[in-house]
Parts: C-alpha cells; structure tokens; sequence
C-alpha cells in the first residue's frame, strides 16, 4: 500500500474513531461534521474526502460495524476459543455508542434481525428457526443495551447461550 493510501485509510478511520467518541456525549442529531473534524484533528477537505456528509458517515459506521456483527456467525464455533456469544456481546459494549443509537432505532432493528435470519438461514438451514432465533436474539440485546449494560458482556453472553440451550419444550410441559 502507498503512503498515500495508508494516510487516506489512517484518517477515514480517525474520523470514525472521533465520530463514535462523540456518540458517547452527544446525540447524532446533535453532532456536526465541525465538532467530529476537529475531535479527529483533521480538515474539513479531509472529511469531504471520504464522506458526503455525517449521515453518509453513519452508514458507514453502521455497515462495517454491522458487518463485524453478522461476522461472528460465520465462523465455526470451536474457532473462538471462547463462547461466540461473549465476542458478540462484547463488540456490541466496545461500540456502545453506536448500538446504543442502533437499538433505538425500530428500523435499524428490524434490517439487522433481517439479515441475521438470512446468516442463521444458511447456518441451520431452517427458515423458521433462524427468524425465531434471530429477532430473539436482537430482541435480547436491545432490551440489554436499553437498560444501560446493566449486566457485564460476560453475564449478558451467558445468559444469551443458556436461553439458546435451553430445551422449551420441557419448560413448558410439551414433548414433541
């Protein structure tokens, strides 16, 4: 890679280093493309390099973040080293500025539930598990981030694979 390449790839990845620094003190709405250039230290031209505005910005953020997300399922579980769900519920605390504003988005929601039922589709090969399984999972993350990580990632990723291990049909008084 050249020089310049790793310095346009060194300052996209200030700005959006900046950008979810400010998502902690500030609301979305609130930011401008002023305050994240000068958290990241770089010139307005540099920004206009590499997004339109700070909406493009964001869906930049949320495509590469998302795309981290939906990656953990998409290798084999004895890859990990440990609990797949604990990497997942600690890259959602790592970027808990950007879930926090995600998972207060129906949509956003229901497009990221989507397109886990899609990974979980071609993971189990079963339509309907892979939608149940999907938005409960959302579902369970979303109630976690609302509640302000309440439970450490360790203890929300625990209690994530002991519901997913968890044999309902017993629980309720049904056999199938």
């Amino acid at each position: 890679m050249s020089r310049g390449v790793s310095q346009l790839k060194i300052g996209k990845e200030t700005i959006i280093e900046a950008f979810l620094q400010l998502l902690h003190k500030r609301s979305f709405e609130e930011l401008s493309v002023k305050e994240i250039i000068q958290k990241a230290g770089f010139s307005r031209s540099t920004f206009y390099l590499h997004f339109a505005d700070k909406y493009e910005l964001m869906e930049d953020v949320r495509r590469t973040l998302n795309g981290h997300f939906l990656s953990f399922y998409e290798m084999e579980f004895n890859q990990w080293g440990k609990p797949m769900t604990l990497h997942l519920c600690e890259h959602i605390f790592e970027y808990r500025s950007f879930y926090e504003l995600e998972f207060s988005d129906t949509n956003a929601i229901q497009k990221l539930s989507n397109r886990l039922a899609a990974h979980l589709l071609l993971v189990f090969d079963d339509q309907d598990y892979a939608i149940f399984a999907s938005y409960g999972t959302i579902g369970y993350l979303t109630i976690w981030v609302k509640n302000s990580f309440q439970m450490s990632p360790a203890e929300a990723a625990e209690k994530k694979m002991k519901i997913g291990f968890t044999n309902w049909t017993k629980k309720i008084g049904y056999e199938i």
